[in-house]
């Protein structure tokens, strides 16, 4: 997560989508949602601010929508915490970023050079033998194959 002082996009990087140019009731919402290749971006839209928080895709546990007190939030949970974030239209967007994360995700697979994705088969080979003869638990085992799966291993 990080925050920055405008919207700024990366090298390569275009919005896919954003809330913007859609209208939502009830209640106005305090962040705007920019969805690109790479990551979640939340605008703050309150007082002519241009406070925007980011989330790398690859970042983001999970994505839920809550709510409290009648205001709708958006959960975006991470390694670190879990943050809320009030936003239109929170289950349609929760959604949405678990769709563009997964894309993102194969995106990546995809790139990767043979290599690595030769070392990822064989750790994760190496971790079957070990829960075969009962050296780790499945806990330990869907744990470490987690972070294989993220690229984590190095």
């Amino acid at each position: 997560m990080a925050w920055n002082l405008s919207l700024q996009l990366q090298e390569k990087e275009e919005i896919l989508e954003d809330s913007t140019g859609k209208r939502a009731s009830g209640i106005k919402a305090a962040y705007s949602v920019f969805l690109t290749n790479r990551r979640a971006l939340f605008r703050f839209d309150g007082l002519g601010s241009s406070l925007t928080q980011s989330f790398n895709y690859r970042d983001i546990l999970d994505t839920k929508p809550c709510k409290r007190l009648l205001v709708n939030y958006l959960i975006v949970k991470t390694k670190e915490k879990d943050y809320f974030i009030n936003i239109p239209e929170t289950e349609y967007w929760a959604a949405r970023i678990r769709e563009m994360k997964e894309k993102a995700l194969t995106d990546e697979r995809a790139k990767q050079p043979v290599g690595q994705k030769r070392k990822k088969r064989e750790l994760t080979d190496m971790l079957m033998a070990l829960r075969k003869h009962s050296i780790i638990n499945d806990g330990e085992l869907e744990e470490k194959i987690k972070l294989i799966e993220a690229g984590d291993f190095e």
